[in-house]
């Protein structure tokens, strides 16, 4: 399915039955929609789903200039008002987690709840996503230059070290994973990651407001990169004393990719305390 926002075609999935409570899922920088796949096929007999491919990711249209916060919420606020007729639970992996965020705080009218799955809301100018996002736009830019085959972005996924360091990120994915990641690497726009580079792509988040509805935030495992870090937690709490917030230990930073189990559960049971 399609849907314009500011001009640009965005690519989502709507699944399940149209009246049933909806669910919203937002991913991460560098990602698409199909990273929610296992979740989706657990959600569906009872709820709507819902999952969008931000612009410049996975089928989504390209739109140099314009990868920022702003633009990703505009994209997000585009498929509650156009698609949905009722408030949704919202979902965000990382990016995503800091544009649901700002989309509670912006349209509160459009959200019922908020999943905020190891959301880098506190920045810090030395992480080391910055030079993972560096290497990813140079690996798919370099690829999709000299017309890479599928079959080679498989490749390189089966030769890159798991997150986990469990053998390759390929044998944590499964063939199929494998697969759709191969595709969403070809068909991605490395401008994506400029924003990420130059500090500038989350510009306008607002941590330190109070939430206007539920929230829950999965943390990773401290000890394997955790983008949200118990000194994070401290500081949300100020704002957001009556937010959830649990760790999931011995998951990276895709929770609901590496222990697809414990994140369902989670969050069907926020979605059912709601």
């Amino acid at each position: 399915m399609r849907l314009d926002s500011q001009g640009v075609s965005l690519a989502y999935d709507d699944r399940g039955g149209p009246g049933a409570p909806p669910v919203v899922l937002l991913h991460g920088l560098g990602d698409a929609r199909s990273t929610w796949r296992g979740l989706v096929a657990r959600l569906t007999p009872l709820r709507r789903v819902v999952a969008l491919d931000f612009r410049g990711h996975g089928g989504s249209g390209h739109a140099a200039g314009t990868y920022t916060l702003e633009h990703h919420l505009a994209d997000a606020i585009a498929l509650c008002d156009h698609v949905l007729e009722r408030p949704a639970v919202v979902v965000g992996h990382s990016l995503g987690g800091v544009v649901a965020h700002t989309m509670a705080l912006r349209r509160p009218e459009l959200v019922r709840g908020v999943l905020l799955e190891d959301p880098p809301l506190f920045p810090r100018g030395d992480s080391p996503a910055i030079a993972f996002f560096s290497l990813l736009r140079d690996f798919t830019m370099g690829m999709q230059l000299r017309g890479a085959r599928i079959e080679e972005y498989e490749a390189v996924l089966n030769a890159v070290p798991s997150p986990r360091a469990r053998g390759s990120a390929a044998g944590e994915l499964g063939p199929e994973g494998t697969r759709l990641r191969a595709v969403e690497f070809s068909r991605i726009d490395p401008d994506v990651f400029l924003p990420a580079l130059d500090g500038t792509g989350l510009d306008g988040a607002r941590p330190d407001l109070p939430l206007p509805c539920p929230a829950l935030v999965i943390r990773a495992d401290p000890s394997l990169g955790a983008a949200f870090t118990a000194e994070n937690e401290k500081q949300f709490r100020i704002t957001n004393p009556e937010a959830q917030v649990t760790v999931v230990l011995g998951a990276g930073h895709l929770v609901h990719e590496e222990e697809p189990e414990r994140f369902a559960s989670e969050l069907e049971a926020f979605v059912g305390r709601l």
